[in-house]
This record gives C-alpha cells, sequence and structure tokens, in this order.
C-alpha cells in the first residue's frame, strides 16, 4: 500500500474517531451536532468545499438547529400533551434547562443529562402543583416531560448520526475515488 494511502486510511480512522466523540457529546448535552457540524466546516475548508459543499454545509447546520429546537421544545410539548397548563409546560422548560446547569458540576458530563431530565420532570409537577393544588393532576405531566426529553435526545442523535456517516462517506469518497 502506497504512503499516501496508507496516510488518506489514517485520516479516515482520525475522523471516525472526531465523528464519535461528536456522537457521544449529544446524550450528555454537550451540542454535539453543532461539534459534527465544525468538523463538516473543517472538512469543507480542507478540501475546498469539494468533500463537504456550502450546500451541504448549510443543510448540516440547518439540521442542528433543528435538532436543538427539538430538544429544547419537546419536554414541553409532551407535558402537555400528558395534561400539563402552560405553568407546567414552562416548568418542563425551564426545569430542562436550570436541571442541566445543576446537574453539570455535580456529575460532569452525564449530571448534564440526569439533571436535563429531573429537572425537566421536577419543574414540569412543581409548576402544575402550584397551579392546581392537587398533586395527583400534577404528575402525568412530570412524566410527560421526561418522556418529551428522551424522545427528543434521540430524535438528536439520530441527527447526528446521519451527519456523521454523510460526513464519512463524503471523506471517504475524496480521499479513495
Amino acid at each position: 500500500m502506497p504512503w499516501t494511502q496508507i496516510g488518506n486510511v489514517a485520516l479516515v480512522v482520525l475522523l471516525d474517531v472526531l465523528l464519535l466523540a461528536g456522537l457521544i457529546a449529544i446524550p450528555v448535552g454537550l451540542s454535539g451536532t453543532f461539534i459534527l457540524v465544525g468538523f463538516a466546516l473543517i472538512i469543507a475548508l480542507l478540501t475546498g468545499f469539494q468533500a463537504v459543499t456550502l450546500w451541504a454545509l448549510l443543510l448540516l447546520l440547518a439540521f442542528a438547529i433543528v435538532g436543538e429546537i427539538i430538544e429544547s421544545s419537546l419536554g414541553s410539548l409532551m407535558a402537555r400533551r400528558y395534561g400539563a397548563s402552560k405553568w407546567g409546560m414552562i416548568g418542563a422548560y425551564v426545569g430542562g434547562i436550570v436541571g442541566a446547569i445543576a446537574g453539570t458540576p455535580i456529575l460532569p458530563i452525564i449530571g448534564t443529562l440526569i439533571g436535563s431530565f429531573i429537572g425537566a420532570a421536577g419543574l414540569a409537577v412543581l409548576f402544575e402543583w402550584i397551579h392546581l393544588r392537587q398533586l395527583g393532576a400534577s404528575m402525568p405531566p412530570g412524566w410527560g416531560a421526561i418522556l418529551g426529553k428522551a424522545l427528543a435526545s434521540f430524535l438528536k442523535l439520530g441527527i447526528g448520526l446521519a451527519t456523521a456517516v454523510f460526513l464519512h462517506v463524503r471523506v471517504v469518497g475524496y480521499l479513495f475515488p
């Protein structure tokens, strides 16, 4: 195998390690989709926008933004589906953010994820209880917030996986025509 091909194989292996790191960052709340878009930008610049075109880069960015919107809002929407009022929806939204921030210093990386789930559920229940003054009726929105956060994580991971596969295929096609 010529040295050029060995170098290209090494580049693909390095890329795959970086893509895997970006994918791992998604479920732990570290904006892995934007990390992957950053890798796409680097690839685009290094290849003169041949492996990743400007349009592909913009599309990947759009998907990353959609993933963030889904992640931030699906907990609230699912809480609503499980009977939350506006108060419970606000609680789920704010709780996801506050929980992620609070969980990070307690248990770095994984605490962000756990904190966002606990925060979304906890504040959805608390805000509903403040609104309704009935604990039994306040519990289902908390469950909805947990389900919404889980579904959002899976959807965002799907976006990240599609991005990683796209980048891998494009770079392999560029390096090994």
